[in-house]
C-alpha cells in the first residue's frame, strides 16, 4: 500500500489551510496514494463543520484514496479509543498525548498496527527527539508510526516540523523544512515483531516540554 503523509505549513487563515491541505490531496491521488494521513490543524478538528466540508471535497477530488485525519482518541472512561482504517487498527494522537510516556503501557496493550501523532513541534531540537523516539515506538507501540507534524508560523503556532514515516525501527521518509508531501510502500497491516523492543522514552527536552505545559517541574 502507498501512505502519504502530509506535513503541513499553517496559514493565516483555517480556510487557507483548507485549500491547501485539499491540493496536497489532489498531488498524493497523483502519485498513486492509497492513504493519506495529516496532521491536526487548528480549526479543522475531527467534530468541526470545515472538517466535515474539507472530507466531503476530498472524497470528489481525490475519490481514490482513504483519509487518516484527526479524529477522537478517548472514548467513554477516559480510555485510549483505536479506530480501523486502512493502516489497520489505528491510534491518533495529538498534541502532548503523544509524548506523555505514562500513556505508553496502555498503548502497548492495545495491539496496534498503525501509531499517528500529530504534534507542533516548538524547536528543531524537539522535532529531532520526536523522530527519535518514533524509531522506538515502532519497536514497541506500532509497528507504522507516522508523525504528522506542522511547520512554520501563524496564529499563535510556532512548529519546527518532524514529520516521518517510521516502519519497524527505520525511517522510510522523512520531512524537510517547509511543506512537504512524504510517499512510502509498505505492506499493511504492519505486526510488531514477536519480541518488542525496549519502552520508548521521550528524550529531556520532550519532558521538559510536558512538565512546563503543565506545571510540573521535572525532577
Amino acid at each position: 500500500m502507498k501512505i502519504a503523509l502530509v506535513q503541513h505549513r499553517i496559514r493565516n487563515h483555517e480556510r487557507m489551510d483548507l485549500a491547501a491541505l485539499l491540493s496536497m490531496s489532489e498531488q498524493a491521488q497523483d502519485e498513486g496514494a492509497d492513504v493519506i494521513v495529516y496532521p491536526c490543524v487548528p480549526g479543522i478538528g475531527y467534530d468541526s463543520q470545515l472538517m466535515t466540508a474539507f472530507t466531503a471535497n476530498v472524497m470528489e477530488r481525490a475519490p481514490q484514496v482513504s483519509i487518516v485525519a484527526s479524529c477522537a482518541a478517548w472514548g467513554p472512561g477516559g480510555m485510549l479509543q483505536p479506530v480501523p482504517t486502512r493502516l489497520g487498527r489505528t491510534l491518533v494522537l495529538a498534541g502532548d498525548d503523544c509524548i506523555d510516556a505514562s500513556l505508553y503501557p496502555e498503548i502497548e496493550s492495545l495491539g496496534l498496527e498503525a501509531l499517528v501523532w500529530q504534534m507542533a513541534t516548538e524547536s528543531p531540537l524537539q522535532a529531532e527527539a520526536l523522530l527519535e523516539l518514533a524509531l522506538d515506538a515502532s519497536l514497541s507501540q506500532a509497528g507504522l508510526v507516522l508523525t504528522a507534524c506542522l511547520y512554520g508560523e501563524a496564529r499563535d503556532i510556532h512548529s519546527s516540523g518532524g514529520s516521518a514515516i517510521v516502519h519497524l525501527g527505520e525511517i522510510l521518509a522523512e520531512a524537510g523544512e517547509g511543506e512537504d508531501l512524504l510517499i512510502a510502500d509498505i505492506a499493511v497491516p504492519v505486526p510488531l515483531p514477536e519480541r518488542r523492543g525496549r519502552r520508548a522514552v521521550p528524550a529531556p527536552v520532550l519532558q521538559q516540554r510536558f512538565a512546563a505545559h503543565h506545571g510540573k517541574k521535572r525532577t
